[in-house]
């Protein structure tokens, strides 16, 4: 491959840090601009440029000031959010500037961290695969907008080559997201019945990804996830948390009450089925056709994140 200027957005995010730390230590990068609306970004490294920028706002000129030929977009609002109109502007129509930006100026590849829940959590369903169509749940805007972002990527054309990667839930220090925070409450209320097998990824898997990404130049869509899975009443035991069943009619009205009292703000009820009916993706694609190959399982990656917490 050769030597790569890149461009992270969402680098201060916790997938945005990893990237930025994994592109840092690559002896194929050159330089490494970090993108983030955060304020207190980290200090400038050895070929780390951290900027203080949102995504939504133009960002045309950093493509030629800093000659990037790579970007690796993290910038996603990953929790739920109430303001639909801003949710929007940085999921979607940022990542359509930004893709216009891109190919103004020659960049040579995208890589676009997904999720698997672009499948949808349906009862019933077996491995997915990247050749179906996906299936968000409806009003789950985080899944909804990835469809979107995913579509106008590829959509593209040509060039850049673009590469998605439709992770699970990614887990390491400092994670933090919808699920892991509804799965880290002292008590942890989930559909009475309900036992899905989930899968989750640790974050030096995802890293590694992303680098085999960015060197093979393959495009497409390409699922990632830790190898077997875990099932959903192991998990309190794995955290040292408790569950306990409640009828899902009626967790459904407690969720969606008390996310429109503002009660809570982990998700909305249209989030329920997410542990409630599985959604298990097969990484056959990307072990194939990149050589990737987790090295840690989900049931592992799940213990080591508890005892980093």
């Amino acid at each position: 491959m050769a030597s790569m200027r890149a461009l992270v957005t969402g680098a201060a995010g916790f997938l945005g840090r990893a990237t930025v730390g994994r592109l840092a230590r690559d002896p194929d990068t050159e330089a490494v601009v970090a993108l983030d609306c955060a304020e207190n970004l980290p200090p400038d490294g050895e070929r780390v440029r951290w900027i203080r920028a949102d995504v939504c706002d133009p960002i045309g000129g950093l493509f030629r000031t800093h000659r990037i030929d790579t970007v690796i977009h993290s910038a996603y609002l990953i929790r739920p959010q109430r303001d639909a109109e801003r949710a929007r502007a940085v999921d979607v129509e940022a990542t359509a500037r930004l893709l216009a930006a891109a190919r103004a100026a020659g960049v040579r590849s995208i890589v676009y961290p997904s999720s698997t829940t672009v499948y949808g959590a349906w009862p019933g369903t077996g491995l997915h695969t990247e050749d179906e169509e996906p299936r968000p749940l409806p009003g789950f805007t985080y899944s909804e907008h990835k469809v979107e972002a995913e579509r106008i990527l590829l959509d593209g054309g040509a060039d850049p080559t673009v590469v998605v990667l439709r992770g699970c839930v990614v887990v390491g220090p400092g994670a933090d997201n919808f699920i892991l925070s509804s799965l880290r409450l002292p008590i942890l209320p989930y559909p009475a019945g309900a036992d899905p097998e989930m899968q989750f990824l640790h974050v030096d898997d995802y890293t590694e990804a992303v680098s085999l990404a960015l060197r093979a130049q393959q495009p497409g869509i390409y699922n990632i996830a830790g190898e077997g899975t875990i099932r959903l009443r192991d998990l309190p035991r794995a955290l040292g948390t408790r569950a306990v069943p409640v009828p899902e009619p009626l967790l459904r009205r407690i969720i969606g009450l008390t996310w429109r009292l503002r009660l809570q703000s982990r998700s909305p009820a249209s989030g329920l089925p997410l542990i409630h009916h599985p959604w298990l993706a097969s990484t056959a694609r990307i072990e194939q056709q990149l050589g990737w190959k987790p090295s840690c399982s989900s049931a592992e990656a799940i213990r080591r994140w508890a005892q980093a917490e």
